[in-house]
């Protein structure tokens, strides 16, 4: 299986022509045959009009791509879409905390709805679960234990309930905002979430000289060492697809 990751600058920071350039340039990556999934960065699109505009151009029924919008259903945002077999899927769910000190029990319990109702997906063979950016602080990094994380809380219940539902995937998702600042905690999660063979990605949007540090040195931004397992098919590359640029990195699992 081929999946791709594909970096972009948020919607918001796009003028009205390069918002129209965007629709087209997606559906471009997405008609080539070459990738099973791919997943965008949060925010590359705001509506799901424009989700809409990009499955009409859209021919190559073979992928499978994530899309987190901005927009709010009444005043919930950071909702999850599918595109599979040339139709938008919307998952019916979206973000629930983003920050440590917004991990309580309640919003944890919340999210573990989320996730053994309306985060997984299949895509052949395998099963994927999604993990909306700051939702990774569901984990904690274990002081003085190297390259470790561990269930934020001390619950038992909602800890297997954890433990069950990332053991019963294939494939774990962080799509995120921004380039993480506490770079070490983030690669410790990944860590934990590519335990006993899963896989795990992630993505963040571009930003300033972003593009060019990621051609540089994809291991700082891509936490490649947390995941040994991936074989990594293509380095980054910026294209110039309509004058937009994007980051793309393919690996086979």
């Amino acid at each position: 299986m081929i999946i791709e990751l594909v970096s972009y600058p948020s919607w918001n920071r796009l003028s009205i022509k390069q918002r129209k350039l965007r629709i087209s340039t997606v559906a471009e990556i997405l008609n080539e045959k070459d990738a099973d999934f791919v997943m965008f960065s949060e925010w590359v699109f705001n509506s799901k009009e424009d989700l809409n505009s990009v499955c009409q151009l859209v021919h190559n029924e073979k992928v499978t791509a994530l899309f987190e919008l901005k927009l709010s259903r009444g005043l919930v945002g950071n909702q999850l879409f599918l595109l599979q077999n040339g139709k938008i899927i919307d998952l019916k769910t979206h973000q629930i905390f983003s920050e440590h000190k917004d991990a309580t029990e309640e919003n944890i319990e919340r999210l573990l709805d989320e996730l053994e109702w309306h985060r997984q997906f299949m895509v052949g063979e395998k099963r994927f679960l999604v993990i909306q950016c700051g939702e990774n602080n569901i984990l904690k990094t274990q002081r003085g234990v190297k390259n470790r994380a561990e269930f934020r809380l001390q619950n038992s219940n909602l800890k297997k309930r954890f433990d069950e539902v990332i053991d019963s995937v294939d494939v774990i998702l962080n799509p995120v905002h921004t380039k993480w600042g506490r770079f070490y905690d983030f690669t410790c999660r990944l860590y934990k979430f590519s335990e006993k063979k899963r896989y795990c990605f992630y993505c963040s949007q571009l930003e300033g000289n972003q593009l060019i540090n990621a051609i540089k040195s994809p291991e700082k931004n891509t936490a490649q060492r947390a995941m040994k397992s991936r074989r990594l098919l293509s380095p980054f590359f910026c294209s110039d697809i309509n004058n937009q640029d994007f980051l793309l990195q393919a690996y086979e699992i």
